[in-house]
């Protein structure tokens, strides 16, 4: 058997096995289904003058939002297709130099994905800005995007360069790294997030993380660290998570939580992200991230690998700054179609989380006006078309998650 073959049969068995590991351990229900209830008679809840300000917000960002997930695939599938742009591509790089020559070609069209969705993010911005949620000067959010981007860019790069340098070095068995590496990455990422999310700025809050902690005691569970970090010069959004595993394990919280909701809200919102960590959510988010992205690797190594392929591409071996669109393209796609996934199985847990930190807390109401309250202040969309439900909701909407709350009181 062939390395493109074998390392194509691999993807297709990765792949294989995050569907079945997901199937079999996530708490699927048709409650969140992308054909769900979306339970709108709750919209009664609200205020005209809530429901307004919310749907101004939604109408300003829904579409650029949606662009800008899109626009990165999008363009790197163009400058595949398009052999003169895949060409002219290939030849920013100094000739004979391959590693370099693919560095910098990747650098080049990981910056143009940045670029192409620089407009839409702004639009997106903007209209935070213009309903109250974004609220840090410009030059912050400037160097921001601009330190992400550089990030991106720059690991970015030098992960194409390095893949495609295995490849050529070891043409048999050096996809096999190339896969048990974008594993590792992936391993590594969820492991180190919380220690990024340190770099945004820590809040000192005694009393909120002596409430998580206490609350934490009394299910029985360990929750690592906890991190109040600074949001309120950003944004009045609220927030919390959970994030990393083993010693990085931490719950994560915004400091705008602490002014503005009721200790009772505050205890349903601990009580939700403690059941997330009781429950296992990121390692088992961990685990499918890295099926997923060792399977996307195997893909794009097996493409690379490929003699059809690289002779489509005019490529004389698998170094040549031509393969790097592929790798980029296939990667992009692969993570946009995976987030469609990602959100779907977010939405099944992010329910079965609500019902658990019901039972934990005992008070329905204190849970639905927290939910009133996220709704509010995030501006979060009630009623998607079902399209944007079934793409990119990563949890109930709120209409869902009230509903829930009434058939528990």
């Amino acid at each position: 058997m062939t390395p493109a073959r074998s390392a194509l049969l691999a993807a297709l068995a990765l792949y294989a096995a995050a569907v079945v590991a997901a199937l079999l351990l996530v708490p699927w229900e048709a409650a969140v289904a992308p054909w769900a209830d979306l339970a709108t008679d709750q919209l009664t809840a609200f205020t005209a003058e809530q429901v307004s300000a919310i749907q101004a917000y939604v109408a300003a960002a829904w579409l650029p939002g949606v662009l800008a997930w899109l626009a990165p695939a999008a363009l790197a599938l163009v400058v595949l297709l398009v052999a003169p742009a895949r060409n002219a591509l290939a030849r920013i790089g100094p000739q004979g130099k391959h590693f370099l020559a693919t560095v910098l070609a990747a650098a080049v069209l990981l910056a143009a994905t940045r670029i192409a969705t620089l407009p839409l993010v702004l639009l997106v911005a903007q209209a935070r800005r213009d309903h109250g949620l974004l609220v840090e000067p410009w030059g912050t959010w400037w160097l921001r995007w601009a330190g992400e981007s550089l990030a991106f860019v720059v690991l970015g790069a030098l992960g194409v360069a390095l893949a495609l340098a295995i490849l050529n070095r070891w043409p048999r068995r050096g996809w096999i790294v190339v896969v048990a590496g974008a594993a590792v990455v992936a391993l590594a990422t969820s492991a180190l997030l919380p220690l990024v999310q340190r770099l945004e700025g820590t809040a000192a809050d005694p009393a909120l993380t002596a409430r998580v902690l206490a609350m934490a005691d009394r299910i029985g569970v360990d929750v690592g660290t906890v991190t109040v970090v600074e949001m309120a010069d950003r944004s009045p959004a609220i927030n919390a998570h959970v994030s990393g595993w083993g010693p990085t394990r931490a719950v994560t919280i915004y400091d705008t939580v602490s002014g503005t909701a009721s200790p009772a809200e505050i205890d349903a919102l601990v009580a939700h992200e403690l059941v997330h960590v009781r429950e296992g959510d990121v390692a088992l988010g961990t685990l499918l991230a890295g099926l997923a992205a060792a399977g996307t690797a195997a893909l794009a190594a097996g493409l690379v690998l490929s003699r059809r392929v690289r002779a489509w591409l005019d490529a004389s071996h698998a170094g040549d700054a031509r393969m790097v669109p592929l790798v980029v393209a296939v990667t992009l796609v692969a993570a946009l179609v995976g987030s469609i996934g990602a959100v779907t199985m977010s939405r099944a847990l992010e329910a079965r989380t609500d019902r658990e930190a019901l039972s934990v807390t005992g008070d329905a109401q204190a849970y639905a006006d927290l939910l009133m309250r996220l709704a509010i202040t995030n501006k979060s969309t009630l009623e998607p078309p079902r399209w944007r439900y079934a793409l990119l909701f990563t949890h109930p909407t709120p209409l869902q998650r009230l509903a829930l709350m009434d058939q528990a009181r």
